[in-house]
């Protein structure tokens, strides 16, 4: 039976309220893709948040970033091609971050050191060394710095947690996620601008510190499938996962181990138009080693397949689907409800006087009875709901009460380089195993 048993959109302590003008937080938006404009958009509808500079490399993401202003606050904002004149800005308290993966670690340092707390998409980094950058800046300049996998606010993955902390499923050794695509645009084929040129577009400075290339749409629309910008399907889907297993469980460190297998099978060749081969596999599978912990993760972008997180435990199971916002806890006794099979390898009388006993032993007796593990429950989304709204919200709530992030660089790390390990493995066709002394992967 359907259960909806949330009351609140936000987390405990974290109920939304008017801000006094005092209270406002002021941000400047840094990247206004197709993620970005969605965090904008998203941001400036919460109470006490208000978008005051915006900054693309590409012109017509700046005129866009004002579209979405305006039609929400009736404003315009200044807008540029240079975040370090955001950076420079007093007026702004912080930045929110939505560009290629190669870009992060940058933006975030600099902001950092000029003060500015920092919302950036995930995954944090596109290196593992540039995780430990970002995290000694934060801490230096005693920043919030917040990545933005909005799981570690989903009231779903938070209920998970409480379950099992409950001891609702029993020990939870494994974790399986899985999630199917089967469209062009969810293979990240997506249409460049079609006014895209070197005009209105810095293609040097998209670039930044990446090998040098001729200016080209397709790898500024569809960096997410190279090597170059991005991180493939680890960066992109396997984040979100790692994200609520590592928030659920209590995970404080990197995976020890991974290995992946994988290839690109399907979106080559006359399927990509133009043809412009993409450097990552469009199916990955991983195995990823925890100390006590299994996690197995699925992706594919050949077959739609609806996407689900299953915590699977000594007495039940607990999946979480993101298409339908809902959570169900299958729960399990793990006893045996008849003789064993195996006593069918027992002679007849052997058998018989068995079954005789095992029955004598655990059949119910009248007022008393073993009682059978609680039936399957749903819990869903209360009316509205959304993690990524929420997941926002509880940054501006940081920047405004100096309270710690939910999912800091310090979580945030742990993730990306989980993400990491994956490609490592993929890549190098061996075993990704974690150096935590050492700091980096090897094989």
């Amino acid at each position: 039976m359907a259960m909806p048993p949330y009351v609140s959109a936000s987390e405990p302590g974290t109920a939304r309220r008017p801000a006094s003008p005092r209270e406002r937080i002021h941000f400047g938006m840094i990247g206004i893709g197709m993620e970005g404009s969605g965090v904008l958009d998203t941001s400036i509808r919460l109470p006490g948040v208000e978008c005051v500079a915006a900054c693309d490399l590409y012109d017509g993401r700046q005129a866009l970033a004002n579209e979405i202003i305006s039609g929400a606050t009736g404003k315009t904002v200044p807008s540029t091609r240079h975040y370090q004149e955001l950076l420079d800005n007093q007026a702004i308290d912080c930045v929110v971050v939505a560009v290629p993966d190669h870009w992060h670690k940058t933006i975030i340092v600099d902001a950092c050191n000029a003060g500015k707390d920092v919302y950036c998409e995930k995954p944090m980094t596109h290196k593992v060394e540039e995780g430990f950058e970002i995290i000694a800046a934060a801490q230096r300049n005693k920043r919030i710095v917040q990545i933005g996998s909005q799981r570690r606010s989903s009231i779903n993955f938070a209920k998970a947690k409480q379950l099992i902390e409950q001891g609702a499923i029993g020990d939870v050794w494994f974790v399986e996620a899985i999630l199917g695509r089967n469209s062009p645009c969810g293979a990240w084929v997506y249409p460049p601008p079609p006014d895209l040129s070197p005009d209105n577009l810095d293609w040097k400075t998209w670039l930044g510190e990446t090998p040098d290339h001729p200016f080209d749409p397709i790898r500024f629309a569809r960096w997410r499938s190279y090597q170059a910008y991005g991180e493939g399907l680890p960066g992109d889907l396997f984040v979100h996962t790692l994200t609520g297993i590592h928030y659920v469980l209590g995970v404080d460190a990197p995976p020890q181990r991974a290995q992946s297998n994988g290839g690109l099978y399907y979106w080559k060749g006359a399927r990509i138009l133009p043809q412009t081969e993409r450097d990552f596999p469009d199916l990955m599978t991983t195995i990823y080693d925890y100390p006590n912990l299994q996690v197995a993760v699925l992706m594919t972008q050949m077959t739609h397949q609806r996407e689900v997180t299953r915590f699977l435990g000594t007495r039940g199971i607990i999946e979480i689907y993101e298409d339908g916002d809902q959570l169900t806890i299958k729960p399990q006794d793990g006893r045996d409800h008849g003789p064993c099979y195996y006593v069918s390898s027992y002679p007849g009388k052997l058998r018989s006087a068995y079954e005789k006993q095992w029955h004598a032993k655990h059949d119910p007796r009248m007022g008393t009875g073993i009682q059978p593990a609680e039936g399957e429950q749903t819990f869903l989304y209360p009316p509205n709901y959304s993690e990524f709204e929420n997941h926002l919200w509880n940054f501006f709530e940081s920047v405004r009460t100096r309270q710690p992030s939910v999912e800091d660089a310090v979580f945030g790390n742990h993730t990306a380089i989980g993400c990491h390990m994956a490609n490592y493995s993929y890549f190098h066709k061996a075993a990704a195993v974690w150096n935590a002394a050492r700091r980096t992967i090897t094989g």
